[in-house]
């Protein structure tokens, strides 16, 4: 599924209302949807500052696709002036005073929370750290009371994080979050275990964020029982993952996956995924040749690799094409089956112990060597039990779970923040003979020009070990040996 296929989008309309429910054609390209999408709205004439007062004003609370929408219509504008961003800004009329007077309108902050997100991680630089004034910290920062609607703090923490990307922000925020009587981020931490679902969200956004003085999360969490986990070295680059390495969630507008540590080869294998939002996300099976294209909007079941559920829009999705399900649309709190029989060859995606038909699509191109894989659209979450806890819906058949057989290295185990794990990366030294592809290894190979002349004689190249190549480059059409 590309990002936009088939998702219920909504096009802003003249007059002020929305046109629900238009399926976007299924396209092979990023590009062909981002001009449908332009095609719809006409972001020239109408502009960032209509576009952001339409969607505050009509862009409904309780939609799981709402805040994707915003996301996905402001990416699509032209990047806007200083002139522009400031009338935006502006208009909304931004104080700590706003955000207690807001309360009685929550649909109306919680869009704000979005539109202001979207322009914090669409501008970059000095036009981001002048918005980012005292009025709209306040206006943030005064959301985060436990009084407020959860969507709005949820959404001014996603806002709050993407400012705090600008390391001149950052330091702005933790100097006004210090000056408050106690940190309002731990006290919403507290509610990471919550049986609301998005005061669930804000809680594992508060262990994931640190802009204050707080102990990290993963050098608190106890992972003695954990033997599989989702994948840290096999994730695409903007996915969050809980410290205890089982939670995921993406709230960036790019379409983020990633895989289990574990894979299975023989036998009948049983994985269980809770779902905290019911937006777009598409999980299932795949191999390791099944590849993440987060910002082509390629995830998992749109190859030959990898087979995924969307619940959704009830779409079992392979090879970028979608069987629709008969299955009801799946909700906060649902429970995802994924059962894998490499015996009889099929796979049988369950919801809250309802069972769809087998699927044997993948069969073709792979018969083992199957990761638990999942990809994420904007602002959503859901939570891995590959056989840690107790199954809610085990099958009715003897099985394996990754758990049981998986094994980690305690340094395996930890799940690094973002930041930690970017400053840790610069620090590492690149020896001059390292491979210029993966870094990770000395280099064996060397491509070296044939220097014969002919279109097909300049096309070609020779690869040369490098343990018997001198110094210099050699001439001529040869093999080093």
């Amino acid at each position: 599924m590309h990002l936009f296929n088939g998702v219920d989008e909504y096009f802003l309309m003249q007059n002020n209302t929305w046109l629900a429910h238009q399926q976007v054609p299924n396209f092979k390209i990023f590009e062909n949807s981002r001009c449908t999408l332009c095609r719809q709205v006409n972001f020239e004439t109408l502009g960032v500052i209509s576009i952001s007062r339409q969607m505050i004003n009509v862009i409904p609370l309780l939609d799981p696709l709402g805040p994707s929408v915003i996301t996905l219509l402001l990416d699509d504008c032209p990047l806007p002036s200083k002139e522009s961003v400031f009338k935006v800004v502006n208009m909304l009329h931004l104080s700590r005073d706003t955000a207690i007077k807001g309360r009685l309108n929550p649909t109306k902050q919680r869009n704000i929370c979005v539109v202001l997100g979207c322009i914090a991680e669409k501008l970059a630089g000095p036009r981001n750290m002048e918005i980012l004034n005292d009025d709209t910290i306040d206006y943030l920062l005064t959301n985060l009371d436990q009084n407020t609607d959860p969507n709005v703090i949820l959404f001014s923490l996603i806002a709050l994080e993407k400012f705090a990307q600008s390391s001149q922000n950052k330091i702005l925020i933790m100097k006004k979050l210090k000056e408050q009587i106690t940190s309002p981020i731990a006290e919403l931490e507290e509610w990471k275990n919550e049986k609301h679902y998005v005061k669930r969200q804000v809680g594992f956004l508060c262990s994931m964020v640190v802009m204050d003085n707080r102990k990290y999360s993963y050098q608190m969490v106890i992972m003695d029982k954990i033997n599989a986990m989702l994948n840290t070295s096999d994730v695409s680059e903007y996915l969050k993952i809980s410290p205890d390495g089982l939670e995921a969630r993406c709230d960036a507008y790019s379409f983020e996956s990633v895989r289990c540590t574990a894979h299975a080869d023989i036998g009948v294998w049983y994985y269980e995924v809770f779902i905290i939002t019911p937006g777009v996300m598409q999980i299932g099976w795949a191999t390791k040749n099944s590849n993440f294209l987060n910002h082509e909007g390629y995830g998992i079941g749109d190859d030959r690799f990898s087979l995924a559920y969307d619940g959704c829009r009830k779409l079992i999705w392979y090879n970028a094409k979608s069987d629709p399900q008969n299955l009801p649309r799946w909700e906060a709190g649902d429970v995802l089956g994924c059962l894998l029989d490499l015996d009889t060859q099929q796979i049988i995606f369950s919801l809250n112990g309802m069972s769809l038909p087998p699927c044997m699509h993948v069969f073709t191109m792979a018969k083992s060597g199957f990761f638990a894989a999942a990809s994420f659209m904007s602002f959503q979450q859901c939570r891995f039990n590959f056989g840690a806890e107790p199954f809610r819906y085990p099958p009715g058949m003897t099985y394996s779970t990754f758990n049981e057989h998986g094994s980690l290295k305690p340094e395996d185990k930890v799940v690094l923040p973002r930041h930690i794990f970017l400053s840790q990366l610069r620090q590492q030294n690149i020896g001059e003979d390292s491979c210029t592809l993966c870094y990770d290894q000395k280099a064996s190979v060397r491509l070296i020009p044939c220097e014969h002349s002919g279109i097909l004689c300049i096309m070609r190249q020779s690869a040369v070990r490098m343990s018997h190549v001198p110094s210099a480059i050699p001439t001529g059409c040869r093999r080093q040996s």
